[in-house]
């Protein structure tokens, strides 16, 4: 009997093994995309600043008279812009943590269940001497 409750343990540990390494390489997957996510999203920024800055550059020749009123409604665009950017920005990194922390809670469970398939496994003969068998 001990020798099919140490093989249960195990296979139990094996297999728990095997799936915690498997969320563990997913939740990596998933921080490295967002990772990169958020250098793109930075690399966007430093251009919209620049946007910025040359609409507030054409505003101010406006008020000198020097530009045409489009300057201004192009810079109120670009804001708009932003504002949408930024808000799909937020929702793509919301939805990378989420998969992260649930990759995480996987890798988390199958490490404890396979602790525990282990754990069968290394006390298999005082579980079988519990029952009388060995």
């Amino acid at each position: 009997m001990s020798g099919i409750i140490s093989a249960v343990g195990f296979v139990v540990g094996a297999n728990a093994t095997r799936k915690a390494a498997k969320a563990q390489e997913r939740m990596a997957l998933e921080q490295q995309k967002q990772q990169q996510l958020a250098a793109r999203q930075s690399q966007k920024q430093a251009v919209r600043e620049a946007q910025i800055r040359r609409a507030q550059t054409k505003a101010a020749g406006e008020g000198l008279g020097v530009v045409g009123s489009s300057s201004v409604s192009g810079g109120v665009s670009s804001l708009g812009s932003q504002l949408g950017s930024s808000m799909g920005f937020a929702t793509q990194m919301s939805g990378l943590s989420s998969n992260i922390t649930s990759f995480g809670t996987q890798a988390n469970n199958q490490s404890a269940l396979a602790g525990l398939g282990f754990g069968l496994m290394s006390a298999s003969q005082d579980i079988a001497k519990m029952f009388g068998k060995q």
